[in-house]
């Protein structure tokens, strides 16, 4: 099954000032009663947005493409 969830801070923002690290932990079912989780094979994304006092410094330029990370 697919599903999509979100969460958006409004109300109760992460504040940070220069940096943010976030972790996704996905685990998968205990089915032999063992208490250890079978390993998942999941397509997680993730997505951040953020608000950019003005002004700002020059973004660097990109990487050519054959510099960049390929996914």
């Amino acid at each position: 099954p697919q599903h999509g969830l979100y969460r958006w801070h409004i109300m109760d923002p992460i504040r940070f000032k220069e940096n943010l690290r976030v972790t996704i932990q996905a685990l998968g079912a205990c089915t032999d009663g063992s208490e250890v989780y079978e390993a998942l094979s999941d397509d997680i994304a993730s997505v951040a947005y953020w608000y950019q006092a003005e002004p700002h410094a020059a973004f660097p330029k990109l990487p050519t493409s054959d510099r960049r990370w390929y996914r």
